[in-house]
């Protein structure tokens, strides 16, 4: 209840926050390659960061974030295990979840919490490709998992909870086009599948590192949809060559997450900058991976870590030494795939989300 209370209410003389107006000419269609991940930072870039790093200044975090250990586990799969002991230790407990389909609470810890100063600014389209996206508000994740990482909150006050929705997913993805780094990505927790408040929101993260699933071929399941196979859990797959697309494949994707919500599974997403889904050479664009998996309702006893969209695309933040220094691909496998469903599953859910965008 302590922790809540830090976070609530406005603080006095606190200024709402500054708009962030972008156009279509804003949109970095070819980012950075990982060569020179740091080169000419965009002026969203610029802006995320300095208000990122002034909030870590100010001690509005939960801890000071500094270089985290992190290494390549040896195997085929190549995760990336990083220590991250006091986001374990300090992070606000994941508020109870009952159901897919539990309601807003007001009573638990929400957004509508959050002091002004966590608020970075407010993200607003003027101008094409077609009618913007509802703006989204960007505010510092006060339990990091890395520098930069923040919250993409559409209105709080509409207290909409954790279901996934295409004006909240298309704002997003405009966000991860305004980026220059070529690791800046965008993600969903869904209720069940790791989220830990149950009040809309996505993240956005600046993850130093390429994966697999960036580049990885897709079997082709229909006309806008792939499976990947990359990394340690197989993915649904939906393509935007460029801003364009971002409005049909957000809500392909949010068609699809429904979908799963009705046959009683969770899901997570993540946005990347990738290569079609043929693989290299088509022209990179925003790759959209849709996991789904098998529910959870709390902790799992006997975890090693929590499974969420981080640890679905190989990104594995672990809360003790002991842990990083001996997991195995083996173990943290095993870990991951509980949740996943068995291959006959999948390859039925493939086809009835082929049958369904196809309409």
């Amino acid at each position: 209840i302590a922790d809540e209370t830090a976070m609530a209410g406005a603080e006095p003389g606190e200024p709402s926050p500054e708009e962030f107006v972008y156009g279509e000419e804003d949109f970095v269609l070819q980012a950075a390659g990982w060569g020179d991940p740091d080169s000419a930072p965009s002026r969203f870039d610029r802006a995320l960061l300095a208000g990122w790093s002034d909030r870590m200044e100010r001690g509005l975090f939960r801890y000071r974030l500094g270089p985290l250990p992190t290494r390549v586990l040896p195997g085929a799969v190549r995760l990336v295990a990083q220590l991250n002991e006091q986001r374990s230790a300090e992070r606000r407990p994941p508020q109870p979840v009952r159901s897919l389909r539990d309601p807003f609470d007001p009573g638990a810890f929400n957004f509508t919490r959050l002091r002004p100063a966590e608020l970075l600014f407010r993200l607003r389209r003027a101008g094409g490709p077609g009618p913007p996206p509802e703006p989204l508000l960007v505010a510092i994740n006060a339990s990091p998992l890395e520098r930069g990482h923040v919250l993409l909150l559409p209105e709080p006050e509409l207290r909409l909870p954790q279901l996934l929705a295409a004006p909240a997913l298309r704002g997003a993805l405009e966000a991860a086009l305004l980026s220059a780094h070529p690791g800046f990505r965008v993600g969903f927790n869904g209720l069940g599948g790791g989220a830990s408040v149950n009040h809309l929101h996505l993240h956005g993260l600046y993850l130093d590192r390429p994966l697999p699933l960036e580049e990885a071929p897709a079997e082709p399941l229909g006309p806008r949809l792939g499976l990947i196979r990359a990394g340690p859990a197989p993915a649904f797959l939906f393509f935007a060559p460029g801003p364009a697309e971002l409005e049909p494949v957000s809500r392909a994707v949010c068609r699809a997450a429904e979908h799963l919500g009705a046959a009683g599974l969770a899901c997570n997403v993540l946005a990347t900058r990738g290569e079609p889904p043929a693989g290299p050479g088509g022209g990179r664009g925003l790759r959209v991976l849709l996991w789904a998996r098998r529910p959870l309702f709390g902790p799992k006893a006997g975890e090693p870590f929590a499974v969420a969209l981080c640890e679905l695309a190989g990104l594995l933040p672990l809360p003790n030494e002991p842990l990083y220094r001996d997991i195995t691909e083996a173990q943290a496998l095993s870990a991951i795939r509980q949740h996943l469903l068995p291959e006959p599953e999948l390859r039925l859910l493939g086809g009835e989300l082929a049958r369904l965008l196809g309409d």
